[in-house]
């Protein structure tokens, strides 16, 4: 092979290879405008912030289980209630809380009293938790709640 092809053969790759990045550069800087970095950022920050969960205290319930048949025995339970909502619904969740709080008592101790033994013996209550977030989102229909938790539970025979 003789050297004065191989020379040409590299200044023509050297040739498309500076056209590639001239082509390359151009389309980078005409992309670097497409979008404001600002209002991006402030976009995710808004977004960040609306998905964020807080707690929401629903309060403290204490009553008296039905008499159990089985062996005529009373179970007390207490627990403490709270909700988790986004961050942008705790004001609507608290203004209906103090309009609507009288039922949200009387529908909870409600269902509390229609949980069964074999709920009570679950690990994470989770019928109960269940039964008591559609409880709390029928009552507070206009600022719903994610899921309720308990802070404080005590179940005495």
């Amino acid at each position: 092979m003789d050297t004065d092809g191989l020379s040409m053969f590299n200044g023509c790759c050297s040739h498309w290879h500076w056209a590639f990045r001239a082509i390359l550069a151009a389309g980078v800087a005409a992309c670097a405008g497409c979008y404001d970095s600002a209002a991006l950022l402030d976009q995710v920050r808004t977004d960040a912030l609306r998905s964020r969960m807080h707690e929401v205290d629903l309060g403290f319930y204490r009553t008296t289980m039905p008499r159990d048949r089985t062996n005529d025995a009373f179970v007390e339970m207490e627990l403490r209630m709270f909700g988790t909502v986004p961050q942008y619904r705790i004001a609507e969740i608290e203004k209906q809380l103090k309009a609507d709080g009288y039922r949200l008592r009387y529908e909870t101790l409600a269902a509390i009293r229609q949980t069964t033994a074999e709920e009570l013996a679950e690990p994470d209550l989770g019928h109960l938790r269940e039964r008591l977030t559609l409880v709390v989102n029928n009552v507070l229909a206009d600022a719903p709640i994610k899921s309720v938790g308990f802070k404080h539970v005590r179940i005495v025979n």
